[in-house]
C-alpha cells in the first residue's frame, strides 16, 4: 500500500509544481488584472444579464480608481429593461447591437437611438428604461459607474415599478404616504405598481418595440412635460446625446492598429466627470508601443480578441524582475532590500517588477498613471480594448518607443550623459530604429533589422 500512496504523493507534488510554474510564467497580473471570475451577476435569465465587477479594494488601486465600478449589460433580441435609476453617474459604451435608451429627467422624456460604437453619459438619478430593438442580435453594453454617495465604489439600483423581481422601492412606504402621494387607495396602487413579476429584463412584442423606437433620435429630441424649459444654445451644449466613437477620425492609425478617442472637450458631461474614453483596435500579431498616461488612471476592458499585457510596476513585490537584475545581481538586490528597510544611509531603492498576464474578451486591466504598459494582440484575431481614463484633465500620453517616442526629443548632451554613450549616433541608431508610431509589429512577427 505504501508504494501507490508514494506514487500518488509524487504525482500530486509534480502537478502542483507544474501548475505553479505555469501560473508564474503566464502571470495572473493581480491586482491590476481581473478575469471573468471577478464579476458578480445582479440579474441573469434567458432574456439577458447584468453583472458588476468586484470593487477595486487593493491598496495599490483604491486611491486611484476605488470609487469606480465596471459593469456589463446583455439583452436578448426584442427585450425591454425595467425603469430604474442608479445613485451613480454612468458612462456607457455600446459594444454590440442597437437599441433605444429613454431618460426621464428635468421634467421631460428624452429618447435616444444608440448603436455599436456609441458613447453616452447618463447622470446619476435619471430614471432610465431601454430596449433591444433588433430582431435577432443581442444588445451588449459596457459601462463605468461613478457613485455619488459612496467613496468606496458601492452603488445601488432603484426600481420604482415591480413586484417581487424586481421589487419596487415604493412598496416600503406606509399606506398613509402611498395613498396621500398618489391620491388612491393602497390596494389600487398595488394592482398597478406590483403587477409586473417577470423580471428586470422582459420580452416585448414587435409592435411595442416599433413604438418605443418611433420617437427616438440621435440628437435626443423628446417629449417635454410641464415645467421643462424650451431649450437654448447654452442648454443644447449640455444636451445628453450619444456620440459615435468609431465614426470619428482616428487619433492614430497605421497597418498595425487604430485608436479612437472622445475627450471632455467634445463632451462636456465627460469633462464634468473628469474622464476620457478611448478605443484601441490592435491588428493581430501587432502591439501598442510602451507608453503611460501622465495623470489619468486607465480602466481598460477587452471587447474582442486575446493577447497579453506587460507593465513596469515599482510596487509589486512578486512577479518578474528585469533581465539585468536576474543575471547575477544578487548582491545588488540584497543591498536594495536593506535600503528599503532603512539601511544603506536611508537611500530609497529603485527597482521595477514586470506585471504580465494573458487577456481575452471580458478581461479588465487597471493601469495607474505613470506606469509604462504595452498591449500585444494574439496571432489569430485583432485585439479591441476600450479604455476609460479617469482624472483626465491636463493628461498627456507619453510613448517610449517609435517615431513619436519622448526619448527622441532629448538634446545631444543629455543623450550622451543619460545613456553614457561616446557618440550621439550610437544612441540614435537604437532609439530611432523603429519607423512606426503607437502601433507596431508585434514580438512574434517582428524581425530585428541590422543597425
Amino acid at each position: 500500500m505504501k508504494v501507490p500512496v508514494l506514487l500518488l504523493l509524487v504525482s500530486l507534488c509534480f502537478s502542483l509544481a507544474l501548475a505553479w510554474q505555469t501560473d508564474t510564467e503566464s502571470g495572473s497580473g493581480r491586482p491590476y488584472h481581473y478575469g471573468e471570475e471577478s464579476f458578480r451577476h445582479w440579474t441573469r435569465s434567458r432574456q439577458g444579464r447584468f453583472r458588476v465587477l468586484e470593487r477595486f479594494t487593493h491598496e495599490l488601486l483604491e486611491d486611484a480608481v476605488g470609487n469606480y465600478r465596471v459593469a456589463e449589460l446583455e439583452a436578448a433580441p426584442r427585450t425591454f429593461l425595467q425603469p430604474s435609476h442608479y445613485d451613480a453617474d454612468e458612462v456607457m459604451f455600446v459594444k454590440e447591437g442597437e437599441g433605444v435608451i429613454v431618460l426621464l429627467r428635468g421634467g421631460k422624456r428624452e429618447s435616444f437611438c444608440v448603436r455599436e460604437g456609441d458613447v453616452m453619459v447618463i447622470p446619476a438619478g435619471a430614471v432610465v428604461y431601454s430596449a433591444n430593438t433588433h430582431q435577432s442580435e443581442w444588445f451588449r453594453v459596457v459601462m463605468l459607474l461613478s457613485p455619488v454617495v459612496s467613496t468606496s465604489g458601492r452603488f445601488e439600483e432603484f426600481f420604482p415599478i415591480g413586484g417581487e423581481s424586481p421589487e419596487s422601492f415604493l412598496s416600503v412606504f406606509s399606506d398613509d404616504v402611498i395613498q396621500a402621494s398618489f391620491n388612491t387607495r393602497r390596494e389600487e396602487w398595488e394592482k398597478v405598481f406590483e403587477k409586473q413579476s417577470k423580471g428586470e429584463i422582459t420580452t416585448a412584442s414587435e409592435e411595442q418595440i416599433r413604438e418605443l423606437s418611433r420617437s427616438c433620435s440621435r440628437g435626443g429630441r423628446g417629449s417635454r412635460g410641464e415645467g421643462g424649459d424650451s431649450g437654448s444654445s447654452s442648454s443644447s451644449k449640455w444636451e445628453i446625446k450619444p456620440s459615435s466613437l468609431t465614426d470619428k477620425k482616428p487619433t492614430h492609425s497605421n497597418s498595425h492598429g487604430r485608436h479612437y478617442e472622445i475627450t471632455g472637450d467634445e463632451c462636456p458631461h465627460l469633462r464634468l466627470l473628469d474622464m476620457d474614453v478611448g478605443l484601441a483596435n490592435i491588428a493581430r500579431g501587432s502591439m501598442m508601443a510602451p507608453s503611460y498616461n501622465t495623470r489619468a488612471n486607465k480602466i481598460a476592458i477587452v471587447l474582442k480578441g486575446q493577447g497579453y499585457f506587460e507593465m513596469a510596476c515599482p510596487h509589486v513585490s512578486g512577479g518578474r524582475s528585469s533581465p539585468r537584475r536576474e543575471r547575477g545581481h544578487g548582491r545588488e538586490e540584497e543591498e536594495e532590500r536593506e535600503e528599503e528597510q532603512g539601511g544603506g544611509g536611508g537611500q530609497k531603492a529603485r527597482s521595477y517588477r514586470q506585471v504580465k498576464s494573458r487577456i481575452r474578451e471580458g478581461s479588465v486591466i487597471v493601469i495607474p498613471a505613470g506606469h509604462p504598459t504595452a498591449l500585444v494582440a494574439g496571432e489569430d484575431k485583432n485585439l479591441a480594448v476600450l479604455c476609460f481614463e479617469v482624472n483626465a484633465s491636463f493628461d498627456d500620453k507619453v510613448f517610449l518607443a517609435g517615431t513619436n517616442s519622448a526619448l527622441q526629443k532629448m538634446d545631444r548632451p543629455a543623450k550622451l550623459l543619460a545613456f553614457g554613450a561616446d557618440e550621439e549616433q550610437q544612441v540614435d541608431r537604437v532609439i530611432g530604429a523603429q519607423k512606426d508610431a503607437v502601433f507596431l509589429r508585434g514580438p512574434q512577427s517582428h524581425r530585428v533589422s541590422s543597425v
